[in-house]
């Protein structure tokens, strides 16, 4: 019994290694054929395939590789920055023509610090209310009267509509209520004020948020527009008379410090009757505590390119200290007023000279050989 089961199981064995066999040696051209496929790939020594992939990369970077200063439109661009360049240095840095009257326009009340948003009453409320909030503008000081309005659309004709708001900062709501009244029977304007003056000490911060809610209906909606209150660090309180001196208008300016420290002043000379804005004013200088002077210098070539003899208006007035060290913002000052008279004189009372920067042709040759084309680069395009 025992050598039967021996026989059975070498028989077993010696079947298993002839099916074993079969599978590996029994398709040998299949095999072969497999094997010259993988040999055909191969045909290319590596060392070729590492330089031909180096030259792809190559072209690709040369391709991808951009040099503005072989730009056409680059160097037209640094030309015109030249031509402009020119121009400017033509007056002092304190005392530029202006070209464009757009540029230095005082924006409208409530221009830039509208709050737009639409309130559907569904997702498929193609038409939503819409309320349109906005103060007169951004930069308020303490003593200032802060204007708000709010403008409603989308609303159902003939229902009850109210507007309430707080003024809320750093440190908790104002405990005023604002008071928004219609401007008229539409009920689509609403307009409030808030005196800065009374609100308690130390509710006043920086960073103020008006919270305005709405009730139209039996709906109650909500928005917020955001604006700042500072304390001055200096205000301009008057203009000294204007006098001729050299080529230039002397227009001294009285500046109440509260805070001492270095200061820029930004201004825009107007003619008094056309309107026209003529000149861009600056000027700096360190300030001490209580009154100083700062002087703006309008040129007389500047005054002569605008053709303007005067009497002028001084406006868009923009004060700030700039930060000391371990400091880290500007602090902004303000104006007493939005404008002030300012005299004009005779072409004649002034001494007439050209503006010369001496290190002004220096930078527009720079400017020129930057944007130059270059002649072998035009005669190969030809």
């Amino acid at each position: 019994m025992k050598r039967s089961v021996k026989v059975w199981l070498g028989a077993v064995a010696v079947v298993g290694i002839v099916i074993t066999a079969w599978f590996v040696v029994g398709e040998p051209e299949k095999e072969i054929a497999v094997a010259k496929v993988e040999i055909k790939t191969l045909e290319k020594p590596v060392p070729q395939l590492k330089a031909d992939r180096k030259k792809v990369l190559e072209e690709k970077e040369e391709e991808d590789e951009f040099n503005p200063y072989e730009s056409e439109a680059f160097k037209a661009n640094i030309q015109q920055v030249a031509d402009i360049f020119e121009e400017n240095s033509k007056y002092p840095t304190h005392s530029q023509p202006v070209y464009d009257p757009e540029a230095v326009k005082e924006p409208e009340p409530y221009q830039f610090t509208e709050v737009d948003l639409p309130f559907p009453e569904n997702d498929g409320d193609d038409s939503p209310i819409r309320i349109a909030a906005a103060t007169d503008r951004y930069q308020y000081f303490v003593g200032d009267i802060i204007q708000m309005r709010v403008r409603l659309s989308g609303a159902p004709q003939d229902t009850f509509t109210e507007v309430e708001g707080v003024l809320s900062g750093a440190n908790g709501d104002i405990p005023i209520a604002l008071n928004f009244n219609a401007k008229d029977k539409s009920l689509t304007e609403f307009n409030a004020e808030f005196d800065t003056k009374l609100a308690p000490q130390g509710l006043l911060t920086p960073e103020m948020l008006a919270k305005i809610s709405v009730k139209v209906g039996d709906r109650d909606l909500f928005t917020t527009v955001t604006f700042r209150v500072d304390q001055p660090s200096a205000r301009v309180v008057g203009v000294l008379p204007a006098r001729p001196e050299g080529p230039n208008l002397i227009i001294p300016l009285q500046v109440n410090v509260d805070q001492g420290g270095y200061y820029f002043l930004r201004s825009v000379l107007e003619d008094a009757t056309t309107r026209l804005p003529l000149i861009e004013l600056q000027a700096e200088g360190r300030l001490q505590l209580g009154n100083g002077i700062l002087t703006l210098k309008a040129h007389i070539a500047a005054l002569k390119r605008q053709a303007s003899e005067g009497p002028y208006v001084l406006r868009s007035i923009k004060l700030h200290r700039g930060a000391e060290t371990n400091e880290v913002y500007d602090r902004p000052g303000s104006s007493s007023q939005r404008e002030y008279a300012v005299q004009g004189f005779p072409f004649s009372a002034y001494t007439d000279e050209q503006y010369t920067d001496e290190h002004a042709q220096e930078r527009l040759d720079f400017l020129r050989d930057l944007g130059e084309v270059d002649n072998n680069e035009e005669n190969l395009a030809e």
